[in-house]
């Protein structure tokens, strides 16, 4: 009865809600740029969640401390970037972001007008009605969902007839689907909010889509299986018995929602919302070391390799997705801070050179991260999208792909061997110059306005300025030189040789095309390795990454020579046709790439990519009216996806039809940016980081420890 009565003053106290009940509200603002549509609504009951957690304890609990509850004006970092967007380019603006961030502020109009502190809806963020009333979703992102106006019946207990009236209510078609997150989760910038070119922003659903998680067909065989959004982000966890009505055999769906929101979940009083933070980042990627080059000796295994002093020394950390269903990370990938940190000892553990941020800058390490620049084509690293002018490049992950980073170092004339070289990735949520930005807007009388109203509403008041935890990811150390045999390996070296060998093999596949030969050696032998162990997938996987070697150096016979061994190891498989069309493609024998292609689109018909290679190679054959129904496909899926659109506009035209001219204009609307390669290359001359960053294989230099003089990673 106690703790009845506990739970009954928590929610009479904090709810799942913020506040006093207001009057009602109805909408029918104007929500442009946002793409919500709604009709005219009751904000009372679409802000109230207090009548949620009478039924719902677990899940209010959940929802209380999440992103979503904390995703409006109450959450300091949104609140600094929403700030200075609109100090730029207005209130009305600000819709684009309200639409996701803050839909209460949009549908009441608020968001036009200056936001106080005072403004109750500024801590709403996502109500539960919010997700629970979106009756259809359009593929578009920038929040484009219908809400419905369907009123909610709270149910008598008693009557199973209400029970499942409320039920299927509030359980509308959209809600356990994809469609549903990425209708916010897929954002894009464009004239609507004053930039001068479309930009494509945060993209989860189109990567998920194309991913093996979605059943994508990929360009290289993978084992995982399916998995949707909630799956990975909505786990079921054993449910309380104050959770009266929403478990099922005795769990729940979480709706703390665990991303990375590391800096958030540290704050909030539950400490399971960072647990489960940081569990959803560990090893997510996988992390290892590749090949090595001892002078002008190369070893695709670290153990197998012989040094000598005074020699030029260079290996390749390697970094897999093998956890992420989207790019990692994901989200805004302009904002994250995740690096590379590196070092090499000897065999009395003398640290020898060092890859780590210094000075308070991250410039002299690796960072997963996309990079835009701003007109005077300087990074914009403090995610003010009205300053985007055009992408540089993206050092983020595909999912279950992988990337190499290249390190080297000058040995020392003597050598204590073996050697240690360690790696290990990090993660922190926000770089330490956004943290500061925000920090310091935390201390102005809005922020401390926003600080007490957040405490007000039963909240958490975040502090921004407060030591970001740091998670480590993933982490490896291998030995090298003469006795390294004799040393375990740790981390991702520590999986099977063959596992290691491939996942090498698909690192070095995306180096430049005169460089994709140093892949072959990895390839061989994990090919007889595999055979070795008669394992006729693990060699089917290497026969594939062999065939892309062969496509990628123009020649299509050996490619599809090893494809046809991979098939007869395990039969038909659409990635192998995936692999065809491409080495088709790139000599422009267009007919068999369609062929191939058009069994690719059959398989994966959710991707995207599928249908923009097909509708790419009939439009190539002048088969107009397939290259339409191609493009059209593919734009259900990805409605502003350049290739498409031009796929379109071209099969239009080539048709005759009077919709060509409107279709050209979408399409040029949304091409890249014709200014991005002068601004990429201004970014060159002023950048070491554009210099060095938009290569395929990012090339850095280990420095002794004396001038790697590490700075504190507390912003102070």
């Amino acid at each position: 009865m106690t703790r009845w009565l506990f739970i009954g003053v928590l929610f009479s106290v904090l709810g799942c809600s913020y506040g006093a009940p207001q009057p009602v509200r109805s909408t029918g603002h104007d929500l442009h740029p946002s793409l919500m549509n709604a009709p005219s609504l009751d904000l009372t009951r679409l802000a109230n969640t207090q009548d949620c957690a009478d039924c719902h304890a677990d899940v209010a609990s959940h929802w209380m401390h999440s992103a979503h509850a904390y995703a409006s004006f109450d959450n300091p970092w949104y609140r600094v970037s929403i700030d200075r967007f609109r100090a730029e380019r207005g209130n009305e603006e600000s819709r684009f972001c309200a639409g996701c961030h803050d839909p209460l502020l949009l549908l009441s109009g608020d968001i036009d007008q200056e936001v106080e502190p005072s403004n109750e809806l500024a801590y709403a963020g996502i109500t539960c009605l919010v997700c629970h009333s979106v009756e259809s979703t359009r593929p578009d992102g920038n929040a484009s969902f219908t809400l419905s106006d369907e009123p909610v019946l709270l149910p008598d207990p008693a009557s199973p007839e209400q029970i499942e009236a409320h039920r299927a209510r509030l359980t509308m078609q959209p809600l356990r689907t994809a469609a549903l997150c990425g209708s916010c989760h897929r954002s894009f910038s464009g004239a609507a909010i004053g930039n001068a070119n479309h930009l494509p922003g945060i993209g989860d659903l189109g990567d998920w889509a194309s991913s093996g998680f979605a059943g994508a067909v990929q360009d290289h065989l993978t084992s995982v299986e399916k998995n949707s959004c909630q799956g990975c982000h909505m786990h079921s966890v054993v449910a309380s018995d104050a959770e009266m009505a929403g478990a099922n055999d005795g769990m729940v769906s979480s709706h703390r929602w665990a991303a990375s929101h590391t800096a958030m979940a540290a704050q909030l009083p539950d400490p399971r919302h960072a647990q489960q933070a940081t569990d959803q980042l560990k090893g997510a990627v996988v992390v290892d070391i590749g090949a090595v080059r001892a002078g002008h000796r190369r070893y695709v295994l670290a153990k197998e390799s012989r040094l000598r002093g005074s020699e030029l020394l260079v290996f390749d950390v390697l970094l897999e997705n093998a956890g992420a269903g989207h790019r990692f990370p994901g989200g805004a990938r302009d904002m994250h801070d995740v690096w590379v940190e590196v070092e090499v000892r000897n065999a009395a553990g003398r640290l020898l050179a060092i890859s780590r941020p210094t000075g308070g800058s991250n410039d002299d390490v690796f960072v997963l991260r996309a990079t835009m620049l701003d007109a005077a084509a300087d990074p914009e690293i403090l995610h003010q999208v009205h300053r985007f002018s055009a992408p540089a490049f993206d050092r983020t992950l595909p999912a279950h792909d992988a990337q190499a980073v290249r390190y080297s170092m000058r040995l020392p004339p003597k050598l204590d061997l073996p050697l240690r070289v360690s790696a290990r990735l990090l993660h922190r949520k926000h770089s330490l110059q956004f943290q500061a930005l925000a920090c310091e807007a935390s201390h102005t009388e809005r922020g401390l306005g926003f600080a007490v109203g957040a405490e007000a509403h039963g909240k958490v008041a975040l502090d921004p300025c407060v030591r970001q935890p740091v998670t480590t990811i993933g982490d490896v150390t291998v030995w090298i030189g003469r006795g390294a045999a004799e040393r375990e390996p740790t981390g991702g070296a520590a999986r099977p040789a063959i596992e290691r060998l491939l996942t090498q093999a698909l690192a070095l596949l995306h180096a430049k095309q005169e460089h994709v030969h140093l892949a072959k050696p990895s390839i061989e032998r994990a090919l007889r390795l595999a055979r070795e162990a008669k394992s006729p997938h693990l060699q089917a996987q290497a026969l594939v990454l062999h065939a892309r070697l062969s496509s990628t150096q123009g020649r299509p016979k050996e490619a599809l020579a090893f494809t046809q061994r991979a098939e007869a190891l395990i039969g038909p498989n659409p990635v192998l046709d995936r692999v065809r069309g491409d080495a088709y493609a790139r000599v422009w024998r267009w007919a068999k790439a369609a062929a191939a292609y058009r069994r690719v689109a059959d398989a994966s018909p959710l991707d995207s990519r599928a249908w923009r290679d097909l509708a790419r190679a009939y439009g190539s054959l002048s088969q107009d009216e397939n290259a339409l129904l191609a493009a059209d496909a593919g734009l259900r899926l990805a409605p502003r996806n350049e290739s498409l659109l031009r796929s379109r506009a071209l099969a239009l035209a080539g048709l005759g039809r009077p919709a060509a001219t409107q279709a050209k204009e979408r399409w040029l609307a949304h091409r890249t940016p014709d200014a991005q390669p002068r601004l990429l290359a201004a970014c060159e001359k002023e950048h070491r980081r554009c210099r060095r960053d938009r290569q395929p294989i990012p090339h850095y230099t280990l420095l002794p420890p004396r001038k790697a003089i590490h700075a504190s990673l507390d912003p102070g």
